[in-house]
């Protein structure tokens, strides 16, 4: 019986002893456990991002864990680190040598990039809004296809949009989306808009000969798509009611500044006055304009009294001015 005790004793003995042996080398001694599969962010992972570290010292496990294995890959994207590169990494930061780390690592290790989504649709839906706050007045905007979905890194999504070459009315316009995460830039897309702007412009009421002043009655006001105008088109009758078209005009041909100029108000040997101006006093006389004239032209008069032939500017449909 006393034998039997004895030997019941000494078996628990030694069990105490060696888990109690255990227990002082997992204390004093680290272990570095590497997946064969891990997924990583930022510009590069290291030693910590991918395996398990365990030991009591704090200081030895966080330099462990600062260990650069190498570049993260693109988001969404993984490769592959052979074992052999990875002992060539811990082997250039001197740590292979140490003899109370237990490695555990495999003969591969897959590395993938965590990634969140950027939908097409979302690039189209921020190209579009901004836009409509952009475009102001009568117009119309529809998207040229739709951007394909794009992987960026984990974080908090903004946009920055821009206009590279302006908002263009007669040819598609491009709009750059900028797709920034936790304010750092990660990629752009390219969106594509037509954009129809529209406006009321002048054009002819009726047919015009050639000469007919401009009047509220003989011309109207159409909405037109700007990008298929040329340049120079009314939108102000103010601006161009008196003058008188160059040539014959169509009914609902849009006006524009080369079919237009200035009425004559003054024609070839009608009787004029001649407005001199000498200091405060100022003289006028009869005469006979020798030339048609618009308002600001000169023209050639002829002073009644002296024959004298003179160049004055147009004032009115009556006056002639000339400089002393």
């Amino acid at each position: 019986m006393r034998t039997k005790l004895y030997r019941l004793t000494m078996v628990i003995l030694c069990v105490a002893g060696i888990f109690f042996t255990g227990q002082q080398a997992s204390g004093q001694g680290m272990t570095v456990v590497i997946p064969a599969e891990a997924s990583v962010s930022g510009q590069y992972f290291t030693l910590g991002d991918v395996a398990v570290i365990n030991g009591d010292d704090a200081e030895r496990t966080d330099n462990l864990r600062r260990i650069r294995l190498g570049h993260t890959p693109a988001p969404g994207h993984s490769y592959v680190i052979n074992k052999e590169l990875i002992l060539a990494r811990l082997q250039a930061a001197n740590v292979l040598a140490a003899t109370d780390i237990t490695w555990n690592i495999p003969a591969q290790l897959a590395v993938t990039a965590s990634s969140q989504t950027v939908s097409g649709k979302k690039l189209l839906e921020q190209a579009e809004q901004y836009l409509k706050a952009t475009v102001i007045g009568d117009a119309t905007i529809t998207a040229i296809g739709e951007p394909q979905d794009i992987l960026v890194p984990p974080g908090m999504i903004t946009y920055k949009i821009m206009l590279p070459y302006g908002i263009r009315y007669n040819t598609p316009t491009n709009i750059s989306v900028g797709v920034q995460v936790d304010d750092k830039v990660i990629t752009q897309a390219v969106v594509r808009f037509e954009i129809k702007k529209y406006v009321q412009v002048a054009v002819a009421g009726k047919s015009l000969p050639a000469g007919e002043v401009i009047t509220a009655d003989n011309i109207s006001f159409e909405r037109r798509d700007i990008g298929r105008l040329l340049p120079g088109y009314f939108t102000d009758l103010a601006k161009i009611q008196g003058l008188s078209v160059k040539r014959p005009m169509a009914p609902g041909v849009v006006l524009t500044e080369g079919m237009l100029k200035k009425a004559v108000i003054i024609t070839r040997g009608k009787p004029v006055n001649i407005l001199a101006q000498i200091g405060n006093i100022q003289v006028m006389v009869a005469g006979t304009a020798l030339q048609n004239g618009s308002a600001g032209q000169f023209i050639q008069v002829q002073n009644t009294n002296s024959k004298k032939v003179i160049i004055g500017r147009v004032i009115d449909d009556t006056t002639v001015r000339i400089n002393m």
